[in-house]
This record gives structure tokens, sequence and C-alpha cells, in this order.
């Protein structure tokens, strides 16, 4: 095991000082973003992140989903209690 290249290096000092700028600086550092039409992960501003929506992810459950947004991950199930129905919709997920 050496030393890292010099470009590797190079790349490892630029992002520890783009991480610095935004820790120390976030107000500045997301305007900067906005202004020049780019988010911090370098999608354009119109663009959504990548979605995905699974229904009927809990066999158990009456009702349950799993999205995903992004990096960002969600899990919902909700189970009928008594003469109440909590999810209506049950139904059409189970028939999907």
């Amino acid at each position: 095991m050496g030393l890292p290249a010099a470009s590797e290096s190079e790349d490892l000092s630029s992002k520890m000082e783009v991480d610095a700028f935004r820790r120390l600086f976030p107000l500045r550092y997301f305007e900067r973003h906005l202004t020049e039409s780019i988010r911090p992960d370098a999608r354009p501003v119109g663009r959504a992140r990548d979605t995905t929506v699974s229904l009927g992810a809990v066999a158990s459950a009456d009702g349950s989903a799993l999205a995903k947004i992004g990096s960002t991950v969600n899990h919902v199930g909700c189970y009928q209690n008594g003469s109440h129905d909590p999810c209506p919709w049950r139904h059409q997920m189970r028939a999907a």
C-alpha cells in the first residue's frame, strides 16, 4: 500500500474543501447552487429524483406500500382493527 496518486489526493482535497464550505456556510452553499440552477447532487432544478412505489409490501398487513424517492425510503403498513376500516383502499391494493 503506497500513497495515493497526486490526482487522487487532489480530488480528496477538493471534496474535503467543498464539504467544509457546505458545513460552515450552508446558506451560501445552497444559494450558489440555486443561482446556477443546479442541485448539489448535480440534478437540474426542474428534474425530480428517481421514484418507485411498491404496493402490498407487507403480506400480513391489510394495506402497505414501500416508496423510494432518491435515497430516501419510506415504508407504510396499516392493519384493520375492529369494525372501523382505517384502510378503505386495501381491497384495491390486494387486487393490484
